[in-house]
């Protein structure tokens, strides 16, 4: 039987989430107000993810990792120090954007961003590689249910809906089905309707159709 995993989920959302602003920020014209506002909240929607988890792991699944096994949550604590760092210059730079940035200013920042897009994917590569297995060895499959749960009641609406938005459309669908059927289980019917708009969004007609099928 596979085991439960802490990361593949949220890691996909946020590789999801990453690689659209990589993109967009790629394409974008900066002199069209409309696409530099969906390219600014779509910057919004990713660095309220990456807080998020940062957050998550340093006071969920490290601290319990750190309380089986002292300083082996050390090397993922200092990456996340580092990386909050250079994701916070980032979205300060982000939110000063006016439309008038030069094509210098413009490539500047996808250069800039392109960097810190790939140390933060090694960063999840390592966690996935040495972390998880830490975490599959010193818990039983109930206590990561548990750890999940916990972080769940604790995660606000919103956010929870912006989790949602960006994983859903990034995992396969039975993984999704028994996420979502999570979720119908403890939610009033109109939350959950919003969050099926949510991923709505992000996926095609023919996908969201066959998903939605499956719930009823």
């Amino acid at each position: 039987m596979p085991r439960i995993s802490s990361f593949a989920a949220p890691h996909k959302g946020l590789r999801n989430v990453l690689a659209q602003f990589s993109f967009y920020l790629g394409c974008t014209d900066f002199a069209n107000p409309q696409e530099l506002q969906q390219l600014i909240q779509l910057g919004d929607d990713m660095f309220v993810l990456l807080k998020d988890h940062v957050h998550t792991e340093n006071e969920h699944t490290l601290r319990h990792l750190e309380e089986r096994l002292p300083g082996a949550s050390d090397h993922d604590k200092q990456d996340h120090e580092e990386l909050e760092g250079i994701q916070d210059a980032l979205e300060q730079r982000m939110r000063a954007f006016t439309g008038s940035e030069t094509a210098e200013e413009i490539h500047r920042f996808y250069i800039d961003f392109s960097i810190f897009h790939s140390r933060y994917l090694e960063h999840i590569y390592e966690e996935e590689t040495v972390t998880e297995p830490l975490l599959q060895k010193y818990f039983t499959d109930d206590e990561l249910v548990q750890h999940r749960m916990s972080i769940m009641q604790g995660i606000s609406f919103p956010v929870m809906l912006l989790w949602m938005k960006y994983t859903v459309p990034a995992q396969p669908d039975a993984d999704s089905l028994g996420m979502l059927k999570g979720c119908r289980s403890f939610m009033p019917a109109e939350a959950f309707s919003l969050l099926m708009e949510a991923i709505r969004e992000q996926m095609s007609s023919v996908r969201y159709n066959r998903l939605a099928d499956s719930l009823r």
